[in-house]
């Protein structure tokens, strides 16, 4: 095997095979690069059968990347062997092959957020409970719940709202077990539950992989994590890599507490540091380690590089979201001239999608191409939706939820209702009800022009489905997609379709290029195009040369040359809902850290004095992240007052009152704090009963404060 580019540290990593090993891999570190050669080590030098490794990530293009580089290093055969994806992928495959266990059908549906929203908007009018929350907010209060594998009791609900949430939660899930439909959430879920009510089942995967690699950690949730603990228990050799540092996804349900008590989760862990980053230069390496800094709940580590100095990260402050978006335009255009640069190697990053559109006017104006990461997907669309509501009941008759939307097009609300009525009074599916129709035709009170479109449907249906287990799902598809046309010549043009047929091409000529064929059913596309859209991973863009529009949680994993972040305001970055919680205001200083480490040679940060957001124009102060960053390390421009003094004296940030013994207890061992006069510190000690605190400045180094005569100018950070 050739070690290419490898430093003594990455070595180490790799050639350590066996027992519970913690890898913190800062920014940059090249922790890719570490795992695919560790596989390829394990394989090669080590002679371990790649049918025992199991490999996760958490999007598409890292498992992509690492299966290309990989397959550079071993031969095919071995790499076909690997078990390489990303979580859903990996288990959504695991439950098709035991799916018998819990009493599903392998050619189960898998709702995507719509879906769900619309099975529980149904149930919400079926038992007519008195609920103040949305559809979509129930939807995520369950997903949540899921991910952390608890029932819905906790303390954020008052009992009404358990008890009516708990009935949803119920009937939901008998919705989603009659369709034969897993909602995203439930891959990890159900996956769960198959191990822990099916031993020999779990025993059979614990056989098979005795090797696992997990990438990004940090990002794992309660279920994944619980998964990963039955799965290792028996050889122990889980390999994980992650950085608590760029740990954003709490609303996705992921436990920072998975990576920063793994020690405490297995027995004698080796820890190893990737430290060195290979990505951004000194002075943006120096600014981020800084900025991390300030939060307490973290892994002590010390980001180095070897890259040139640099340019320091610039800061504006622009009057408007107008003049800040100008700011950025013009900049963009010198900056690209001077430095002979493409579009394509500059990113504007934002907290809020909302703030794009101000942006995208004035690039528009000046004629700057750009593309908009995490914009409305072509599966959004309506025509996409009926192709795919066919598509899906061919496969699964059972799936109610695509039955019905097929059901629509043909029929009115009235007749809708009637038939749901109907199905809920005999319990009977409503596909049940259609495909024998002359047994409920008195009671459904249709014309026979509607009698004779659900005939019709029916036979359709049949006759695909019929075709499903000799056709491949490239030949269905394109099926579905002319009957579409030729039924509804209006509403439909075949360029409409193009998308999802170019989709469903690769996907059958790759799979033919496996052994046997791959899988080239219907169902298999479906269950891997579900969870393409689910898992809501950056995917590639063939249109080049464009600036890079969007939020900094789409950014994560991505790195440009030139990067701007905007938005740097108290209420906005951090969010107006953070700053109430230390852990939140830690995970966007993490989502802050993240941004700076995008940046490969230059870093430019902009906010306003006045920018209208959500229906009202507001008066603003600089973020607190901004006056975090050391002075070495940035170079400020368009400061009509000291940005300090002005965070200082107007920010809402748990001030301290004078005299105030109650509020004079927040001040704790370790609390970050601003000084009107010394800046940014931390406490390292109390003295002298209390009445001193010896603070470590960022500036100054150690000065005792007489807290008394301090307490009107100094804040607490988090």
């Amino acid at each position: 095997m050739v070690w290419i580019d490898l430093n003594n540290s990455q070595k180490k990593i790799i050639e350590t095979i066996n027992g519970p090993i913690l890898v913190i891999a800062g920014a940059g570190s090249g922790k890719t690069r570490v795992i695919t050669y560790r596989i390829a080590y394990m394989i090669q030098k080590m002679g371990i059968n790649p049918y025992n490794i199991l490999a996760l990530t958490f999007t598409r293009k890292s498992a992509r990347e690492m299966k290309f580089r990989i397959s550079n290093m071993i031969n095919s055969k071995n790499l076909e062997k690997i078990t390489l994806g990303t979580f859903h992928s990996i288990f959504s495959s695991i439950l098709r092959k035991e799916s018998h266990w819990l009493g599903y059908n392998q050619n189960y549906t898998i709702y995507d957020q719509k879906d769900s929203e619309n099975v529980i908007k149904k149930i919400l009018e079926d038992i007519n409970l008195d609920i103040s929350f949305s559809p979509k907010e129930i939807r995520r209060i369950i997903s949540e719940y899921k991910n952390n594998l608890c029932s819905i009791n906790n303390g954020k609900l008052n009992r009404k709202e358990i008890e009516c949430l708990s009935k949803i939660y119920k009937f939901y899930i008998q919705k989603c077990h009659q369709s034969n439909a897993l909602d995203f959430d439930d891959i990890l879920l159900k996956t769960n539950h198959l191990f822990y009510k099916f031993p020999n089942v779990l025993n059979k995967y614990r056989n098979k992989f005795k090797y696992i690699l997990i990438d990004e950690y940090q990002d794992t949730n309660l279920s994944q994590n619980k998964i990963i603990k039955n799965l290792a228990f028996k050889h122990q050799n889980v390999f994980v890599v992650g950085d608590d540092a760029q740990s954003i996804y709490s609303f996705r349900g992921a436990n920072i507490s998975n990576i920063l008590n793994f020690h405490l989760d297995y027995k004698n862990v080796k820890i190893f540091r990737l430290e060195q980053n290979y990505r951004s230069t000194y002075h943006i390496v120096k600014a981020s380690n800084n900025i991390i800094s300030f939060n307490k709940n973290q892994i002590i580590k010390k980001i180095w590089t070897d890259n040139e100095k640099g340019e320091k990260i610039e800061i504006y402050c622009a009057f408007s979201e107008k003049e800040e978006a100008q700011y950025i335009a013009s900049s963009i255009l010198s900056i690209k001239k001077n430095k002979k640069l493409h579009y394509e190697n500059f990113a504007i990053l934002y907290r809020a999608n909302i703030q794009s559109h101000i942006i995208e006017y004035i690039f528009k104006e000046k004629k700057i191409p750009y593309k908009i990461h995490g914009s409305i997907s072509f599966e959004k669309r309506k025509e996409i939706r009926d192709l795919l509501a066919y598509l899906r009941v061919i496969s699964n008759l059972d799936d109610e939820e695509s039955f019905l939307r097929i059901l629509k097009k043909e029929s009115s609300q009235k007749t809708i209702r009637i038939i749901l009525d109907l199905s809920k009074k005999r319990k009977i599916k409503t596909y049940g009800i259609i495909k024998n129709l002359e047994s409920y035709y008195h009671l459904l009170m249709i014309k026979k022009k509607t009698k004779d479109k659900f005939k019709q449907i029916i036979y359709t249906i049949e006759k695909l489905h019929s075709e499903i287990k000799i056709k491949d799902s490239f030949t269905i598809v394109k099926n579905v997609a002319n009957l579409l046309l030729e039924k509804y010549p209006k509403n439909y043009k075949i360029e409409d379709f193009k998308p999802i047929l170019d989709n469903v091409l690769y996907h059958t000529n790759e799979q033919k290029k496996l052994k046997n064929n791959g899988d080239v059913s219907l169902s298999g596309f479906l269950q891997k195009y579900y969870l393409e859209i689910n898992e809501n991973s950056n995917n590639d863009d063939n249109e080049k040369n464009k600036v890079s529009l969007m939020t900094v949680h789409l950014s994560k994993g991505l790195e440009f040359p030139i990067v701007f972040i905007t938005g740097l305001e108290e209420n906005l970055f951090p969010s107006k809902s953070s700053l109430n919680k230390q852990s939140k205001i830690e995970e966007e200083r993490r989502l802050f850290y993240v941004a700076l480490t995008r940046a490969k040679k230059k870093a430019i940060l902009t906010y306003t004095k006045y920018r209208f957001l959500w229906g009202e124009k507001r008066k603003n102060y600089p973020s607190r992240f901004i006056n975090e960053l050391n002075e070495n390390y940035i170079k400020i421009h368009n400061h009509t007052k000291n940005f300090s003094q002005n965070l200082l004296e107007k920010s809402k940030i748990n001030f301290l009152e004078k005299k105030n013994n109650n509020e004079q207890r927040k001040f704790q061992v370790g609390s970050k704090i601003f000084h009107k006069k010394f800046g940014i510190g931390i406490i390292l000690d109390f003295q002298n009963e209390n009445k001193i605190a010896l603070i470590k400045f960022q500036n100054l180094g150690k000065k005792r404060i007489l807290l008394e005569l301090a307490l009107d100018k100094i804040i607490i950070y988090s």
